[in-house]
Formats: structure tokens, C-alpha cells, sequence
């Protein structure tokens, strides 16, 4: 589970330097409050972290028959 894990943190480099990129944006020039943008943040990668993870395993895929 922690291989699955660390292989969709790899893939999701992209939304990590975007999030830091826009925290820095609001914090640095739009002069918004740290620990709220951080959460944020952190809150955001989180979840398209779990979800890109869930939707990487397998599942039971049924073929119907033709007519």
C-alpha cells in the first residue's frame, strides 16, 4: 500500500509545484493569511492525492454479451 502511495505522489508532481506556486502567489503578493493558504493547500493535495489513488486500482470489470 505504501509503494501504491509513494508511486501516486510521483504522478502528482505537477499539482504539488502548483500549490506551492499559488500559496506563494497569495501569500507573498496577495498578502493573505499563512496558516489558512498552508491548510489549504495541504487540504487540496491531499485529496487529489487519495482519489488518484483509488482510482488507479483495478476493478472488477464485467464485459457484457452482445445481442
Amino acid at each position: 500500500m505504501i509503494d501504491t502511495l509513494l508511486e501516486t505522489v510521483k504522478k502528482q508532481r505537477l499539482v504539488w509545484s502548483w500549490a506551492i506556486i499559488v500559496g506563494l502567489f497569495l501569500v507573498l503578493l496577495g498578502h493573505a493569511p499563512v496558516f489558512p493558504v498552508m491548510s489549504g493547500c495541504a487540504l487540496a493535495i491531499a485529496i487529489l492525492t487519495l482519489r488518484s489513488a483509488s482510482r488507479g486500482q483495478p476493478r472488477d470489470a464485467r464485459v457484457r454479451g452482445g445481442r
